[in-house]
């Protein structure tokens, strides 16, 4: 629970810097899911929590007796009906007329309705004040990261067991979910990507429609991840099913030297621009320039995209604590593509690689 009073106060301090009452966390149907559970561990899709001197919570009676469970630090008002009424009358209680709100998470449309229902209130939309406090995790959050990505690397070793011509990249994928939620998954970090022969090409490929069989000589895109604790994992790996011709192990093997290079040089202190350039000019040096198109990673942590980015566009500074991806890959339309994708933590003299899955050529040919 200390952790959770931590972070609210970090936030509350934020607030009153920049002359605010209060500060309102909206997550309507999961609307701000994430930033919620963050500051509070509530796992449920509806609350407002009002951080202020005394931070309130309420939900409306679906989801009282979860948060007297989850969150039995906080006092909670049950509110019923519509609930910006309830909110509304606790605003004024406490006599706030200056309430700050998350503006990437809150709509123009519940803006409007705040400020409609609410009237001599202030709304004031500030950005991203939540997520950048969570973009440096602590080692609690590490150590449930870790462990995600420990079930996913258990899963995609048992998955690799039952692949064998024939087999539909749509049904792959459905097995493994299956198998990650028996083994303790809470869930799937996202749709899971299964890509066969040329659909390795598309870098964020959905089976929907052309999904296909596997044969022998096709590559084969695993990009998976799961939910363990709240956080997620996130991982790629790229095999092939039988002996690999000449073009895929040389561009294997240039993807396999970006990820390493990158893997090494990046620490605390450089530049998402930095860190994505480590890699972007190993594959720009091999001839393949305009096919690596996407940056080179992201955050990772209750959500599996998150900030910060390492990308050519990036304007992230890589701090000690940050979880991030280091994914290079080049994509050759109508052929195969290859990625690489690691997960690991930014510390002060290099990166703390969680993934160990094998990515040599020699045991990725199936």
């Amino acid at each position: 629970m200390d952790i959770y009073r931590s972070r609210v106060e970090k936030l509350w301090d934020k607030a009153r810097e920049a002359g605010l009452e209060a500060f309102l966390v909206l997550s309507i149907e999961g609307s701000d899911f994430a930033n919620l559970f963050y500051l509070t561990g509530f796992s449920g899709s509806f609350g407002l929590f009002l951080v202020d001197s005394d931070p309130l919570f309420m939900t409306d009676p679906r989801y009282s007796e979860q948060v007297r469970t989850e969150l039995p630090y906080l006092p909670l008002k049950e509110v019923r009906g519509k609930w910006y009424e309830g909110l509304g009358e606790e605003i004024k209680r406490r006599d706030h007329t200056k309430v700050g709100l998350n503006s990437r998470t809150t709509t123009v449309k519940l803006l409007e309705l705040l400020r409609e229902k609410i009237p001599g209130v202030e709304f004031v939309p500030v950005d991203g004040w939540v997520e950048e406090l969570r973009m440096v995790k602590d080692e609690g959050e590490i150590e449930r990261i870790r462990a995600a990505m420990r079930l996913t690397e258990e899963g995609l070793s048992w998955v690799l067991k039952q692949l064998e011509p024939g087999v539909m990249e749509r049904d792959v994928a459905l097995e493994l979910e299956m198998w990650y939620r028996k083994n303790g998954a809470e869930d799937v970090a996202f749709d899971l990507i299964v890509a066969f022969g040329e659909h390795s090409a598309m870098p964020h490929y959905r089976p929907h429609p052309g999904d296909r069989a596997l044969k022998r000589g096709d590559v084969v895109l695993f990009d998976i991840g799961v939910r363990m604790g709240g956080y997620c994992s996130d991982l790629t790996r790229t095999f092939s099913y039988g002996d690999p011709p000449e073009e895929f192990r040389r561009v294997y093997e240039l993807v396999w030297k970006a990820n390493e290079e990158a893997i090494r040089k990046i620490k605390a202190g450089i530049s998402g621009v930095e860190a994505d350039g480590f890699a972007r000019r190993v594959i720009e040096g091999g001839g393949y320039k305009e096919e690596f198109g996407h940056g080179l990673g992201h955050g990772v942590g209750i959500q599996v995209h998150e900030p910060p980015r390492l990308s050519f566009t990036s304007e992230d500074t890589l701090r000690e604590g940050m979880v991030v991806t280091v994914e290079p890959g080049v994509y050759l339309p109508g052929r195969f593509g290859v990625r690489i994708e690691d997960l690991a933590v930014v510390r002060a003299d290099g990166l703390e690689v969680l993934s160990r899955f094998p990515k040599n050529l020699e045991e990725i040919v199936l």
